[in-house]
This record gives structure tokens, C-alpha cells and sequence, in this order.
């Protein structure tokens, strides 16, 4: 059942809407501004009636509190003022209708359904787009350590050299690579992706050159390979760590001049294609081992962008998990439309080990466990986030009556200050613990207000 709240300070009127709406819609009411906000941060609301004419708060006023609360829930200005001016300040401010006092039951119900049934859309729109983005509009977060990685593949999306993004899994390797194609000069051209762990060994090289018929057995038709098809656009090769030595072989032959042959054909075919290859392995290492080739790791090693992990990038935690639950809310018919602060750190401190893809599936799963609640608090996180800072979670009761953003400057402080401690004030020993570079967490230090103790010596035990 939808929830709407209406505003209004006439007790007569709020009657009207609970006699006309609350046999279709869960009804709040609310008879001035500050009551009408308390209510929005308490519930979960799908739409809003305001009056616009009220002591204290004027409608305006609560109207551009509502924005920024929840710019996406749809206000309906109901007042009795018949002024064009005031409707056209109104929509211009973000309510989506307009309707004069006194107003008919029909009308009434029929513009709330239908804003409900726009809202809907809206939002399934939104969050399809920006599925679907695949430009640097696409990555979500402004921490320091993201805005590090992005102003270097933004200077990567200018020229056409060879890039290789390394990164944990599920840091978003693919989503870089993405926008990278996306902000260059073959952006309306081909972007084909080739995942070197899924395709069996014995097959690498026909995905990637193609082969001709009967060049092996199983090879009853042509194939034309994942290089022509990329032919000037980009060819992302993914965890290209994975691919066997015989490959590597032929594919720095095409990366050196351009050129290869298809299995069993005698034909060369030439190619105009700029690679973005990803991995989640040491590749140094790799050539140290004898599974990955010296030469060819010099040629793809060209622009290194790498992907920090979640726990390095924590600013984003917050906004991401805003993200996921307005993707999957809707899809999984859950009403839930926020996180509560102290389930907001807690889900902040956790280290995430399989990063935002671990983040993502534990957001919508917990959606879909709690799909009648309107708010996830933090007893919603139980059994389902199992490590989640054990010992140092902090109390619900510190984050009461806090924002979001308090409560999570609160808790990266107290993760800040419990490294430093544990580290002997050494700041790159601490920078290390919490995932980061000692650059940035004295960005974070200094943002904080953390003042730098002298620092031990970093050598020794």
C-alpha cells in the first residue's frame, strides 16, 4: 500500500483527505511544516499534498525542504489560492500538479493516481539510464581515492594507448573501461568485450582470431573472431591474466603490428583496434611465475589505471547503497527508500572483500528480506552481513538524531584514530591498514580534523 502525506493546517481538511484516501492509500497527516518533516524522515512516503498557506513555515519553505530531502517523491500543491503566479513558482520549485481549494473528490484521486503511476516510471527511467550510462556519468562516488582513478583514465580516454586497470574483483574494472571508450575518439565505434577466464583454453584463440572451416574439430563453420568484430573501436580484454601462454603469443603480434591470422587460414587480416585490458593479478609477478609473458606485459602496461577497493573509498559506501536501493527497490517490491545512520555504519565499516559487487547483491538482498519495512536499520543486517565489524561496531545509540553525513564523518574518524593508534601514529602503516594511500588519508585527516601526532619510526619491529 503507497503512503502519502498530506500537510495541511486546517484540521477540517486533514479530515477530508483521511475520509477520501485511506481506503486506497496508508494516509499521515500532518498540520504544519516541522511535523511534516519529521514524518518524511521517519517514513517511508510515496507522495505529498501541501497546502501553501500555513503559520510558521509557509509551503514554499516546506516545499523546498521536501526537494532536498527526496527530490523524487511527487508533491501536490492543494491550496486556495487561485494565482497563476503562485502555481508557476510552485512547479518551478518541484511540485508536480496544482490543484484549487476546494476540490473535488474525483479530481482529487484521480491526479494522486496519476502522479503515483508517473512517479513510478520516472524512477524506473532514472535508474535504467544510468544502468545503462556508459560514460564517467556511469561511476558513482567523489572520494579521493575514485577521483584519483578517474582524472587519470579521463586523461587514458584522450590518446589511444594501450591501458591496463588492475584492481581487486568487483572494484568496476569493466565500468572504467567502459567510459574510457566511451570519452575517446572511437566512442561511436565497436567496444567488445572478451572475458579470458570464461572462454575454455582450447577455444581462446578462435573467440579472439576467429578460425575457418574445419580448421579443428568441432569447426564445422567460419568464425569470425572478437579482433575483426573490434576492428576501430576498443577490444577489452578482461582478466587477461587468465590467458594461456600460447595466445599471449599471437596477441602481442597484433598488438606490435596490427595483424593476425585466423586459426587455419594462410590469410593475414589487419586490424585498427586500441586495447583496455583489466586483471586482478600481481602481472609482475605473473612474468616471475613463467604464466605471463615479459614482453607482452611491457606492451599492455602502456596507461596503468587502478581501481581502488571499496574499503579504500569509503566516502562512497553511503551514496552507492542510496544508489543500489533506488535500483532495486522498485524491481523487488520493496518499500524501504532510506538506510537508518547506525545500519549506515555499520555498513560503512565492513570491509567488503568482494567490493561493489558484494556491496550491490548484499543491498538488494537485504531489500528483498525486509521488503515491508520502510526503513533498514541496523537489526535488519543480521545473518546477512555476518563480519560486519564485530567488536568495533558502534552502539545504535551514537548515531540518534544524527544526519547521514555526521554519522558517517563520526565513524571514519573513530576508524582513522583506532589505525593511527595501532600503527604508532606511523601514517603510512595506518594508510596501509585502512586500504588507502597516505596521501589521502591525510586528506581525510585534515577533513576530519585529525591532528597528526608525531609519528614513530616506521622501521624496526
Amino acid at each position: 500500500m503507497k503512503t502519502l502525506l498530506a500537510i495541511d493546517d486546517e484540521l477540517s481538511v486533514r479530515e477530508a483527505y483521511r475520509l477520501i484516501l485511506s481506503d486506497r492509500y496508508r494516509v499521515l497527516l500532518a498540520p504544519d511544516g516541522a511535523t511534516a518533516l519529521r514524518l518524511m524522515r521517519e517514513n517511508h512516503v510515496d507522495l505529498i499534498l501541501l497546502d501553501m498557506v500555513m503559520p510558521t513555515m509557509g509551503g514554499m519553505d516546506v516545499l523546498d525542504e521536501i526537494v532536498k530531502i527526496d527530490n523524487l517523491i511527487p508533491v501536490i500543491v492543494v491550496t486556495a489560492i487561485k494565482s497563476v503566479a503562485t502555481a508557476v513558482t510552485a512547479i518551478k520549485h518541484g511540485a508536480k500538479e496544482y490543484i484549487i481549494k476546494p476540490f473535488d473528490v474525483e479530481e482529487i484521486l484521480l491526479m494522486v493516481e496519476k502522479a503515483l503511476a508517473e512517479s513510478q516510471k520516472e524512477q524506473e527511467l532514472t535508474m535504467r539510464r544510468r544502468a545503462d550510462a556508459s560514460g564517467f556519468e556511469a561511476i558513482i562516488g567523489q572520494s579521493a581515492a575514485l577521483n584519483q582513478t578517474i582524472a587519470l583514465a579521463r586523461r587514458a580516454a584522450q590518446v589511444d594507448s594501450t591501458v591496463l586497470i588492475t584492481g581487486e574483483s568487483g572494484t568496476g574494472k569493466d565500468l572504467i573501461a567502459r567510459a574510457i571508450h566511451a570519452g575517446g575518439g572511437r566512442a561511436k565505434n565497436p567496444f567488445v568485450a572478451v572475458s579470458c577466464c570464461a572462454i575454455p583454453n582450447q577455444l581462446v584463440e578462435s573467440e579472439l582470431f576467429g578460425h575457418e572451416k574445419g580448421a579443428f574439430t568441432g569447426a564445422s563453420e567460419k568464425r569470425v573472431g572478437k579482433m575483426q568484430v573490434a576492428d576501430r573501436g576498443t577490444l577489452f580484454l578482461d582478466e587477461i591474466g587468465e590467458m594461456p601462454l600460447e595466445a599471449q603469443a599471437k596477441l602481442l603480434r597484433v598488438l606490435q603490428g596490427g595483424q593476425f591470422y585466423p586459426v587455419g587460414s594462410t590469410k593475414v587480416i589487419e586490424v585498427d583496434i586500441r586495447f583496455i585490458c583489466a586483471t586482478n593479478r600481481d602481472l609482475r609477478e605473473a612474468v616471475k611465475q613463467g604464466i605471463f609473458r615479459e614482453d607482452l606485459f611491457y606492451r599492455v602496461n602502456v596507461l596503468h589505471v587502478e581501481m581502488p577497493p571499496l574499503r579504500a573509498r569509503r566516502d562512497d559506501i553511503p551514496v552507492l547503497i542510496e544508489h543500489f536501493v533506488a535500483k532495486h527497490r522498485l524491481r523487488v517490491n520493496a518499500r524501504a527508500r532510506r538506510i537508518a545512520p547506525d545500519a549506515m555504519a555499520v555498513m560503512v565499516a565492513y570491509e567488503w572483500p568482494g567490493n561493489i559487487r558484494e556491496l550491490e547483491n548484499m543491498v538488494e538482498r537485504i531489500l528483498v528480506m525486509n521488503s515491508t519495512e520502510e526503513e533498514i536499520r541496523r537489526e535488519h543486517l543480521t545473518g546477512v552481513l555476518k563480519t560486519a565489524a564485530k567488536a568495533d561496531a558502534p552502539a545504535a545509540t551514537e548515531f540518534e538524531g544524527l544526519g547521514l553525513e555526521e554519522a558517517t564523518s563520526r565513524l571514519e574518524r573513530r576508524l582513522i584514530m583506532r589505525a593511527l593508534e595501532q600503527c604508532d601514529n606511523v601514517q603510512s602503516r595506518a594508510a596501509d591498514m585502512l586500504g588507502t594511500t597516505r596521501r589521502i588519508l591525510k586528506y581525510k585527516m585534515d577533513q576530519l580534523g585529525i591532528e597528526a601526532a608525531p609519528e614513530r619510526e616506521a622501521t624496526g619491529v
